[in-house]
């Protein structure tokens, strides 16, 4: 027995001082580097983020400020600042209309511009024309030009169209008064944004902190996680309390709610508004505990080490001294010796060393007799190793008698073939039984199969392998033969077992060393089972010579799936997508030009996101798909249900958005150029070419928008445009039918009754005289 006395507690002590105090020290001085570098890095990143959200936001509402400044100095807007709008100034309206829909675009978020006419008591905006007796924001208007600034930025609850009292997100405005630095300002020109598109321009990628943005009276504008808007009230407070003791901008530390929390804030100089990151300090405390438990666990393991270290030096070094005790023990004390040697039943130290050696040379001879029972044990390793390659042809020689189960130990040719199960779907077996039918099988084939002509059967992962050889027949009678075989095999699974297989087999050999060349290309056989189907037979030297290539990969067909795809067209992505598969499968010279066509739609697919602008992980979340997935599938049905399920129908809401989008955008671009240049020699074909479409998807754009044709559209504006003409009076009918590009002017006169029900003329007329017996 090993006892532990002073001397050896002198030694252990020692080693584990010298040991554990330096590993407790640097365990300590490395969790409070890290602590203080995990908050420094919080911090930096944090107010790097908030930089970053500043600039963004100002260069939004930069870009509103200048649009509006452009449109303040536009014609239209000077012209009307002395006119008072009438249905007679249809096209100043549709002028002012068109230049304040060119300010609202789709970047800057903007969701309505006013131009308000103080002196004539009028409004324009996308609701239309109102007077001011229509609306209720008289007060608000008058706050406005009271203000001392010429253009300013300035939030409420709600915009001067829409109530938004109800909702948590308020309305902010940018005011240009009309003319700039006029203490009696005539107009107003007005910007509206709602709050929600700031939040749309915070970072969501900061884990840690909430990013809120302040107006210059100390309201919420918009914050990263509305989640958070439960603290409204608090977080303002807290912001109160910093502008008023004009802090300068930093990190500083501070209390909300109860909960400790770090504070970065900033103030623009563009518009005063303030920006703030708030840092709750409980979640940089869990990552400095992570790296607290981190440590400590490393320092444990470091001590048990050094414990275990310090035993085993310890041992060593008393090794010698426990030797002599030993000695000097069982010579002290002969009788206690004798004692506990009867107790033991042990006599000596040799002997005990013989009794050990007897019993190891026993459990020899028991080994080699269980080997010699377990041969097969032993043929199905060397038949593995030999299938890999792992023996050497000396090795071959040697075994070849151990592989063989009858003389002579040679042959002349040699085949192997794979066997694998196809599907277990409508059988009377599950997933978790395959393991035991490929034993099942295995059996199977080794009754079949006459023993003298062929190795023992094995299963390697999925596959049942097995080599079959013959010493006396011609190739051609070895290949009947095989094939008789593999038809055998595959009839009684059929019968007796009732599920698909399908067997790869390879070219004939002859030499046993080529047995690896051999089992590789049984595995490549069954990888054509795409182009085959299920439950067949596969023979790699007919799918190496016997095949014609077809064709190349499908372009026009995948051209139209992916544009089906970002139609969101449902109904043919379906057909497309079998048309495709079924393309490649028949173009497809091998089973690896099958795959490379798969992985080519695969980064097609994922190409057509990022040309979408999209993120990856909104459209897939966290199921993101992945060619080696694809790979691993097996049959054409399980292929197209995976495009259709993975990757296709998590892309068609986003495209079937930015398709609605798209057409209003469309449609207004056609409205604008129409009301632009309806004088000239405008159509569809010039509309489609300016747009970069095609005519017939312009036509079906407007068709779905407008619910009418571009003729049908571009002639009634033209006519309205006639009717205004005419009720002026100052140019001849022949010149308004040249100006809207009626070449004949009979033509002009007849479109104009038939849509009218009266020529031109008695058109002009009617309206004068309306006009006279108003003026009496």
């Amino acid at each position: 027995m090993f006892r532990l006395n002073k001397y050896l507690t002198k030694l252990l002590i020692f080693s584990l001082c010298l040991s554990t105090v330096p590993v407790i020290l640097l365990g300590s001085i490395f969790y409070n580097r890290a602590t203080n570098s995990i908050q420094e890095k919080v911090n930096e990143g944090n107010v790097h983020i908030l930089e970053l959200t500043r600039l963004r936001v100002e260069q939004v509402l930069q870009t509103v400020d200048r649009s509006l400044e452009r449109l303040a100095d536009s014609s239209s807007v000077i012209e009307s600042l002395d006119t008072y709008i009438t249905p007679t100034k249809f096209q100043l309206f549709g002028e002012l209309t068109q230049a304040m829909y060119r300010v609202q675009t789709f970047d800057v978020g903007v969701q309505d511009v006013h131009l308000i006419n103080l002196q004539k008591g009028w409004i324009i905006n996308n609701s239309g024309f109102y007077s001011f007796d229509e609306i209720n924001y008289k007060e608000r208007f008058n706050q406005y030009v009271n203000m001392t600034d010429s253009k300013f930025w300035t939030s409420e609850q709600s915009g001067l169209t829409k109530d938004n009292r109800s909702s948590s997100n308020r309305v902010i405005s940018l005011v240009k008064k009309i003319p700039a630095n006029s203490d009696n300002p005539s107009a107003m020109l007005i910007a509206e944004i709602s709050s929600r598109e700031l939040s749309n321009l915070i970072s969501k990628n900061n884990s840690l902190g909430e990013v809120i943005i302040f107006d210059r009276t100390n309201h919420i504008l918009a914050m990263q996680n509305e989640n958070f808007s439960g603290q409204n009230s608090d977080i303002e407070s807290l912001y109160n309390q910093l502008s008023v003791s004009k802090l300068l901008p930093g990190n500083l530390v501070t209390s909300l709610n109860g909960n400790e929390v770090g504070i970065v804030h900033q103030q623009s100089t563009y518009n005063q508004w303030g920006y703030l990151s708030i840092i709750p300090l409980e979640e940089i405390y869990k990552e400095s505990r992570k790296t607290g438990w981190i440590v400590l666990v490393s320092c444990l393991l470091l001590l048990l080490l050094s414990i275990l270290i310090s035993w085993l030096v310890s041992k060593k070094l008393y090794m010698p001294i426990r030797r002599l005790q030993e000695s000097f023990r069982m010579s002290s004390d002969p009788m206690n010796a004798s004692r506990n040697e009867l107790a033991d039943k042990q006599v000596n130290e040799f002997d005990m060393i013989n009794k050990s050696i007897s019993h190891m040379q026993t459990l020899q001879n028991q080994m080699s007799q269980q080997i010699n029972g377990q041969v097969k044990q032993l043929q199905e390793l060397f038949v593995l190793k030999l299938l890999q390659g792992e023996l050497k042809q000396t090795e071959i020689k040697e075994k070849l008698p151990i592989l063989m189960s009858a003389p002579p130990y040679q042959l002349d040719w040699m085949v192997v073939f794979a066997l694998q199960i196809d599907t277990l779907e409508g059988s009377r077996f599950k997933e978790r039984d395959r393991e035991l039918l490929l034993f099942a099988i295995n059996n199977m084939i080794n009754d079949i199969i006459p023993y003298k002509q062929r190795l023992l059967p094995i299963t390697i992962h999925k596959y049942q392998v097995t080599i079959v050889y013959t010493n006396h027949h011609s190739a051609e009678q070895f290949k009947e033969f095989t094939y008789a075989m593999v038809e055998k095999i595959k009839l009684e699974i059929g019968r007796y077992l009732g599920i698909p297989i399908s067997i790869g087999i390879s070219r004939p050999y002859k030499d046993i060393k080529d047995a690896p060349h051999a089992y590789d290309e049984s595995l490549k056989a069954l990888k054509n089972r795409p182009f085959a189907g299920q439950n067949t037979i596969l023979y790699y030297d007919l799918q190496q010579t016997g095949k014609i290539e077809l064709g190349h990969f499908p372009e026009e067909t995948e051209k139209a799936l992916i544009q089906a795809i970002k139609y969101a067209d449902a109904d043919n992505i379906d057909v497309l997508l079998d048309r495709f598969l079924d393309e490649i499968t028949h173009y497809s010279t091998t089973y690896s030009e099958y795959q490379v066509s798969l992985v080519r739609f695969f980064v097609d697919v994922t190409r057509l996101i990022q040309d979408s602008g999209a993120a990856f992980h909104s459209v897939f979340e966290n199921d993101k798909p992945s060619f080696e997935e694809l790979l691993e599938l097996k049959t054409k049905s399980e292929v197209q249900a995976w495009f259709k399920h993975q990757m296709i129908q998590p892309l068609l809401p986003l495209f079937e958005e930015r398709r609605s989008n798209k057409f209003q955008n469309i449609s207004r671009e056609i409205i604008r150029m129409v009301q632009e240049e309806y004088d000239t020699d405008l159509t569809l074909e010039i509309c489609a070419s300016r747009l970069n479409y095609h005519s017939s998807y312009i036509s079906r754009v407007l068709k779905n928008e407008l619910g009418v044709n571009f003729s049908e559209y571009l002639s009634q504006y033209r006519l309205n445009v006639a009717k205004e003409l005419l009720e002026e009076g100052s140019m001849k009918i022949s010149a308004i039918a040249e100006k809207l590009r009626y070449h004949n002017p009979q033509n002009f006169i007849r479109y104009f009754r038939k849509m009218v029900g009266i020529t031109p003329g008695k058109y002009r007329e009617m309206y004068a005289n309306e006009t006279d017996s108003h003026a009496e």
